[in-house]
């Protein structure tokens, strides 16, 4: 990875600059709004099973406490999964780039970030304050978790075995790949065979 660009942290036109700024202030405007008390976590945490050992987050802030009554929370709650007690509050500062992958709610990549964190917690339930400042609930699902675990876990064997993994087709992959292999060599490789990738 030596070619990969690396991010730098006070560029003040990147969204990860913003993001720590901004951070702080989605938490305090979140325990406004709910009255719920949270802690920043200057900690990585791991998965307690030593099976699962590699198996690490980082969480933006514990939710730990409430300043309103049980009926309060629950109205002030998501209103599409009121009913677990929030443990996690992961916030989201989106840029005019990323607001639109907003537009449906949580996106994909930031509802399975919030599973990985409730598997390795063992928590129940996580908010989302993004884009807005609205507040999206997100439940512990096992089953993506359980997936998510064997995913992680081959990519993990990956990264033990110092192997790279195959490219997938995906947009990351082609940049990974642009990074690696800067000058074109003139060689053509068919994937029209391998359903992986062809699309």
């Amino acid at each position: 990875d030596g070619n990969m660009p690396k991010p730098e942290p006070d560029d003040e036109s990147s969204p990860m600059y913003w993001g720590k700024i901004l951070e702080p202030i989605v938490a305090q405007h979140y325990s406004k709004r709910t009255g719920h008390k949270v802690r920043r976590i200057n900690a990585v945490l791991q998965h307690p099973d030593p099976d699962k050992a590699w198996m690490l987050a980082n969480l933006d802030y514990a939710v730990v406490a409430s300043g309103q009554t049980d009926k309060e929370n629950q109205r002030n709650a998501s209103q599409d999964n009121p009913s677990q007690p929030v443990h996690i509050l992961e916030c989201k500062t989106a840029g005019e780039h990323g607001a639109r992958l907003w537009k449906h709610g949580v996106p994909e990549y930031v509802q399975c970030q919030v599973q990985h964190q409730l598997a390795v917690t063992g928590k129940q339930a996580a908010d989302v304050c993004g884009q807005e400042i609205r507040i999206y609930r997100i439940e512990r699902d096992d089953e993506l978790i359980d997936r998510l675990i064997q995913l992680e876990r081959r990519f993990w064997h990956y990264v033990e075995t110092d192997t790279a993994p195959p490219a997938d087709g995906s947009e990351s992959a082609a940049q990974a790949l642009q990074y690696l292999y800067p000058k074109d060599t003139g060689e053509t490789i068919d994937f029209r065979d391998n359903p992986a990738i062809s699309i």
